[in-house]
């Protein structure tokens, strides 16, 4: 293991030698190289053009790509049960917001469903449990299941369909007679 703790300036081949074992982990963009290279080496007199010298030079060389980086957390995130709009704002937060059209597309094979992996998202969560009770339990019940829809990012739409097609409101009671 490197030690990035002994004293003096950093070299060219320090930062590069860094930046290669983060990116052999896997895909970083480039503002998020900088500021860990940047974190790695702040004891040290480290000069902020030489780490800009370093991801240019990684760039040029295939090395680091903000779009590849782009494409693999937007599969990354979809993978694990996120939707869009959840994915376009990881995307600003890691500031690759330019490749947000592009790389939405470009990540998968095909069209993603998103409708169907909302629907998958749901299930998986609430079971198809039915939403039952008397109006205030069954409204709180709605809230929570909407709102956890909307913290993944899927839209208001289809969440609301997935909710209303598990909600039995007064037909439960109807039922029971």
């Amino acid at each position: 293991m490197e030690d990035y703790t002994k004293k003096g300036s950093v070299t060219p081949g320090e930062l590069r030698l860094a930046g290669m074992d983060l990116l052999a982990r896997r895909e970083h963009g480039s503002a998020e190289l900088k500021a860990k290279l940047t974190k790695r080496f702040r004891n040290r007199d480290c000069e902020p053009d030489l780490v800009e010298q370093v991801i240019q030079q990684l760039t040029e060389e295939g090395l680091l790509s903000d779009e590849r980086f782009a494409a693999s957390r937007v599969r990354q995130l979809a993978g694990r049960g996120y939707g869009p709009s959840r994915i376009r704002n990881d995307l600003r937060q890691q500031s690759v917001e330019h490749l947000i059209s592009d790389t939405m597309e470009e990540a998968f094979d095909s069209e993603v469903d998103w409708e169907a992996e909302a629907t998958v998202v749901y299930k998986k969560k609430f079971g198809g449990a039915p939403i039952e009770g008397d109006w205030d339990a069954r409204q709180r019940e709605r809230g929570r299941r909407l709102r956890f829809m909307q913290y993944r990012g899927f839209g208001a739409e289809v969440s609301q369909k997935l909710v209303n097609e598990d909600d039995r409101g007064d037909r439960s009671a109807e039922d029971a007679e």
